[in-house]
């Protein structure tokens, strides 16, 4: 996979010590993009690309009916539902895509979309209306009005027809009408859990902005700075590289808040002798990240906290090692857990080592799934030890190849001496 940024190229693979998985490189801090730098990708999310998508849904659906939704809209920036957005490209509140498959073939797709709204235009800018011109744009066979919806649902209920859903606002609307609904989710998720090249590029985009927004960060942590400052640095490091926006509400946690596996006050002044857990990730044409980052707030461990941040960075090897076609993401729990056991640490490892990366911050696959080459997920073991306000977690993430796993979020460096050294060089003196 390559990233365009400016003419520079992704730094080579090179394997870890350890029989770890492949790993990338770690980027040293004057080979990272310049502040500001626009991340350039192919989108992933053409015609070509979507069309082949529901063809895939439809394959795994063999036989029914399937509505997806964009989800209602909201208050700020809309994003479609993730699903959706994979499957047609469109980005647009309040519509619905409707696929009917036979045999594994799909023999008729129909997106349902607001009527052209001057009015509504005037003030939210422009959007997609029902007609040839969308037909043309989205590749999709049909695009009607979105009012015709309801007449659909009650042919269906007087059909006996069974719809597969994927959306709560759909699966209200159809059990209204008097129709008998099956969740649409597994079938969608499980399709969609295997990336292509594009999707793996455009994921590695999102990686990559994420890091670089955490070095940003990491030039503003300090002691006496608030969380939120460093919050503040990140999600604008998201921003000015291209991103929409997070893809989770970031976590920026220091000394007793770094105990909160879900903090997102973000409000607390960091003090000399914290650490600072920072679990966040961008989202980036269609795909989300989820890196996290422990630092030590004045830069330098306690002798304790190096105890636990090599226990946990310990851990996070045992995990990846696990890594591989054939195994599974409880496989590399174990694995995990089995080294803090070891450093008596266990009881304060709380949650899950891992979890699947892709369009959703948690997707697929699930932990008891068997791995196989282009999902990715997480690695991320961490130690809570609140009665000392001593957090650690360390989160990278992994594509699975043929012959084990590869990381993508290597540009900073999580081992304990490489962290420490790569903060001494981007932080101010």
């Amino acid at each position: 996979m390559k990233r365009i940024l400016f003419g520079a190229v992704m730094a080579a693979p090179a394997l870890w010590a350890c029989q770890l998985p492949q790993a990338a490189s770690p980027l040293t801090p004057s080979e990272l993009p310049m502040e500001g730098s626009v991340y350039a990708v192919a989108n992933p999310n053409t015609p070509a690309a979507c069309r082949a998508r529901r063809e895939q849904v439809a394959a795994a659906l063999g036989n029914g009916h399937l509505a997806v939704g964009s989800g209602p809209d909201v208050e700020g920036r809309f994003q479609a539902d993730p699903h959706f957005f994979w499957m047609t490209g469109v980005n647009t509140p309040d519509l619905v895509l409707l696929l009917k498959v036979t045999d594994g073939e799909l023999v008729e797709e129909t997106l349902f979309v607001p009527a052209k709204d001057p009015g509504f235009e005037r003030w939210n800018g422009t959007r997609i209306a029902p007609g040839a011109q969308a037909e043309a744009a989205t590749g999709i066979a049909q695009v009607h009005d979105i009012s015709a919806w309801p007449a659909i649902l009650a042919a269906y209920a007087t059909m006996d027809v069974r719809l597969n859903v994927f959306g709560s606002d759909l699966s209200d609307a159809a059990k209204a009408a008097g129709l008998t609904t099956k969740s649409g989710a597994g079938v969608v998720r499980a399709a969609a859990a295997v990336r292509t090249p594009a999707e793996l590029d455009a994921l590695q985009g999102a990686i990559d902005i994420t890091q670089d927004a955490l070095v940003d960060a990491f030039r503003v942590v300090a002691p006496e700075v608030y969380e939120y400052q460093a919050e503040s640095a990140i999600e604008g490091g998201f921003r000015k590289r291209g991103a929409v926006g997070p893809s989770f509400p970031s976590i920026v946690g220091s000394g007793p808040n770094s105990c909160f596996l879900h903090y997102r006050d973000n409000n607390r002044q960091m003090q000399d002798g914290d650490l600072v857990v920072m679990d966040v990730g961008a989202r980036y044409l269609g795909m989300a990240a989820d890196v996290t980052r422990t630092i030590p707030v004045n830069g330098t461990f306690t002798p304790r906290q190096r105890e636990v941040y090599q226990a946990v960075w310990d851990a996070s090897i045992a995990g990846a090692a696990e890594l591989k076609p054939g195994s599974t993401l409880g496989a590399a729990h174990q694995a995990a857990a089995a080294v803090l056991e070891e450093r008596g640490m266990r009881q304060y490892f709380f949650h899950s080592v891992g979890h699947g990366l892709g369009l959703l911050v948690h997707d697929d696959p699930r932990s008891n799934v068997e791995l196989v080459p282009g999902m990715v997920v997480t690695i991320e073991p961490g130690v809570y030890i609140a009665d000392e306000e001593l957090g650690v977690r360390i989160e990278n993430d992994w594509l699975i190849t043929e012959d084990g796993a590869r990381l993508l979020s290597g540009r900073i460096p999580s081992d304990p001496d490489g962290l420490l050294d790569f903060l001494a060089q981007v932080r101010p003196r």
